[in-house]
């Protein structure tokens, strides 16, 4: 069910039904010269649509402010401050709570969120609320599936950024937004330019930059409609899965209580092992 199709009884109802709202968040970058720049957002909405459509969740809007600095030297990025999608994401949040749903699922279908994300997660239970947040990749695969896929159609990189993954995902939901013959598929490789710091895994904000300041990171060749849609299929199999544990989850709002008892005031927390 999609958040902006619903009616307000319907949506009441929604509430009710599922308990679930699965909030996709992607974002508005470049994705080489050939793919869109709301690549990640299309993606995984459309897995998280298309997963919801088989256990029932409500999906909301396109979300597209996460975290993109190191791209906003390119037209078309959106790369707010980390405060503005801390504060914005929470605001989401809040609101999809009010509105009734006390589980809510993050999907993410940009990389550049894996640090963002955790952080975020990470300040809830400071923030006191009532409602339990749950993260998981948009496109959530078990190495052994990854391993398996790469066998079944002989491609040993899928790319890490508008790759032969993201490509063929692309030709697959809105193959007319993909143009192959604006980018050079050779010119994906990593120029390295701070390996000296990875010995001792040593971090900049600039490391991304330094290795694909062209924002490709990936030969498409091979990419096909056919190769997108069991990349597609797996993905939806996975939230599934996800929504299902989700639903099944008793522990976490129970700890969301649990916590807000003690968290204000530590003189009240009992001794949990004796």
């Amino acid at each position: 069910m999609l958040w902006e199709n619903l009616t307000a009884p319907q949506f009441k109802q929604a509430v009710q039904d599922t308990g679930l709202c699965i909030l996709p968040v992607g974002v508005l970058e470049k994705h080489g010269n050939h793919l869109p720049l709301g690549t990640d957002m299309f993606a995984v909405r459309e897995i998280c649509i298309a997963a919801a459509k088989k256990e029932p969740a409500v999906v909301f809007p396109y979300y597209f402010m996460t975290q993109i600095s190191e791209a906003r030297h390119f037209h078309g990025t959106i790369a707010v401050s980390h405060r503005m999608m801390m504060d914005n994401l929470l605001a989401m949040c809040d609101e999809i709570s009010r509105n009734g749903f006390k589980k809510i699922l993050i999907a993410s279908g940009h990389g550049g969120n894996n640090s963002f994300l955790p952080f975020f997660l990470q300040e809830m239970p400071r923030l006191g609320r009532d409602y339990c947040v749950y993260v998981c990749p948009g496109w959530n695969y078990t190495e052994e599936e990854m391993e398996q896929l790469k066998k079944d159609v002989d491609i040993a990189d899928m790319g890490s950024h508008a790759g032969v993954s993201e490509t063929a995902m692309m030709m697959h939901l809105v193959p007319e937004l993909v143009k192959l013959e604006q980018q050079d598929p050779t010119k994906s490789y990593p120029l390295g330019r701070l390996n000296s710091l990875k010995t001792r895994k040593l971090k900049t904000g600039f490391d991304w930059y330094a290795d694909y300041p062209d924002h490709f990171a990936g030969d498409y060749t091979g990419a096909t409609p056919e190769l997108g849609k069991m990349i597609f299929d797996m993905a939806v199999e996975s939230i599934i899965d996800s929504i299902k544990i989700i639903k099944n989850d008793n522990a976490s709002p129970q700890l969301v209580k649990e916590y807000a008892g003690y968290g204000n005031d530590p003189c009240t927390t009992p001794k949990f092992y004796e």
